[in-house]
């Protein structure tokens, strides 16, 4: 637990500091309470997986489970309350805002498409460069294809994105056709540093390369959920990528 508080403050840290540097340099507006609901949603979401709930049925699908099929359902549920407890009491936001709908804005379909693609060509070309051998097993193909798109984009570039961007407001910037916020700039750092930086005994153990990697995937995927208006092309391209990831 120990390890975990002080992981989450190293997450954290630098998107606090890059939010006081933009409100001292006049470049922002910072809500100190959309802020701190930020950081409580997701350490409520990081709870829920690390939770150790087994759900009944989930823990014993496939010999020797390997992934945490519980712990994430249980996120996706917990991202799902926390999208409704922000959205539903205010009268200026909706469902749309943490980009839970199917419409996708006109002429965004296609270029989305094509950023998936590189993603994919992207993933590819690493893993042939690492030359370290697929990874065919049925669980892990399963739960690739499905699981971290929905848990990851419904936090990342659903909750989160729109908590940061009430939290850190102002001038925005527009990339092919996506308006890009401080609130996606915020979210896809946290991504990055999220899946690179961890606490482990005591020790702090960072992986810059994966910072690099997962910094860029994470921005296309957020360049495609702004493009689009909603999370559904950047699930499909989350899991496809992940999946594409196994095969080589």
């Amino acid at each position: 637990m120990q390890d975990m508080i002080w992981t989450m403050a190293i997450w954290w840290t630098p998107i606090v500091i890059l939010a006081i540097l933009l409100v001292t340099t006049k470049k922002a507006v910072v809500s100190p309470v959309w802020l701190a609901v930020s950081i409580g949603i997701y350490a409520v979401y990081t709870g829920a997986i690390f939770s150790g709930i087994d759900l009944p049925g989930i823990s014993g699908m496939f010999e020797d489970q390997q992934y945490n099929w519980s712990g994430k359902i249980l996120a996706i549920t917990a991202s799902l309350v926390m999208i409704a407890a922000v959205v539903i009491p205010t009268q200026r936001l909706n469902l749309a805002d943490a980009g839970l709908t199917l419409k996708q804005e006109k002429g965004s379909v296609i270029p989305s498409l094509i950023v998936m693609a590189g993603m994919i060509a992207f993933i590819v070309g690493l893993q042939l460069l690492a030359n370290d051998g697929p990874n065919l097993d049925a669980e892990t193909l399963i739960y690739q294809a499905t699981i971290p798109g929905i848990d990851e984009e419904l936090m990342f570039r659903g909750l989160l994105l729109l908590t940061l961007s009430l939290a850190v407001s102002g001038q925005a910037w527009k990339l092919k056709g996506a308006t890009i916020p401080w609130g996606a700039v915020l979210a896809t750092l946290f991504f990055a540093l999220g899946h690179s930086i961890f606490v482990q005994d005591g020790a702090v153990q960072a992986d810059w390369v994966t910072l690099v990697i997962t910094g860029l995937l994470g921005g296309a995927l957020m360049w495609i959920r702004l493009r689009t208006g909603s999370i559904v092309l950047p699930i499909i391209a989350h899991n496809a990528t992940n999946l594409a990831n196994q095969f080589f």
